[in-house]
């Protein structure tokens, strides 16, 4: 047996807790983990930003690839293959990558971490799904402070509400990925995430 799992989080920024928090109780429980990230499933710069760099909808529609991620992990994992590419693309060099194959072994879990997993063209795709939210506010705060490399304080907020926090309110009202997820953390606070549900 092989399963998918997931976990999504609220803006593609707060995942790193709830990823490793996730992947301890698998190691814990004995089976092995092959790790995901749907960063590694991008589309290119020009279909990422052809709305524009602050476009919420640009940024929901057409910065991940859900067919890659489909193609190259969940098909071949519902086939029963030994093994998925776990990666389709370089964000920072913005191309294209061939991957080497990962082996799948039996028992293990697939564990894929991203934001905008628990859409419609994935939908049937997980043994599990996690959803991981957090308070907007909370997000803005350590974005601002953690992500100082894309501008200035004020550009970083920006980017955050107008693009990052207004994609996630959009994804929300349109997918409603509560209703996908059969687990909800919230990860306001890192150091105590609070299930809201399931579990």
């Amino acid at each position: 047996m092989r399963d998918a799992e997931h976990v999504e989080d609220l803006d593609g920024h707060e995942l790193v807790a709830g990823r490793a928090e996730v992947q301890a109780v698998v190691v814990g429980a004995g089976r092995p983990v092959v790790p995901v990230a749907y960063d590694d499933f991008h589309h290119p710069r020009e279909r990422r930003y052809r709305l524009g760099r602050m476009s919420a909808e640009g940024y929901l529609d057409d910065a991940f690839d859900p067919a890659a991620l489909r193609r190259l992990v969940l098909d071949p994992l519902a086939a029963g293959e030994p093994a998925v590419v776990p990666a389709a693309y370089d964000l920072a060099g913005d191309k294209p990558v061939e991957a080497d194959p990962v082996p799948v072994a039996a028992g293990s879990v697939v564990l894929v971490d991203g934001s905008f997993l628990l859409v419609p063209e994935l939908a049937g795709s997980w043994n599990l799904a996690v959803l991981v939210v957090a308070d907007p506010q909370r997000v803005l705060e350590r974005g601002v402070h953690r992500d100082a490399d894309l501008g200035t304080p004020e550009q970083v907020r920006e980017m955050y509400l107008r693009r990052y926090l207004a994609a996630e309110s959009l994804h929300q009202e349109r997918d409603d990925p509560w209703s996908r997820a059969d687990v909800v953390v919230d990860l306001s606070d890192p150091l105590a995430p609070d299930l809201l549900s399931g579990g």
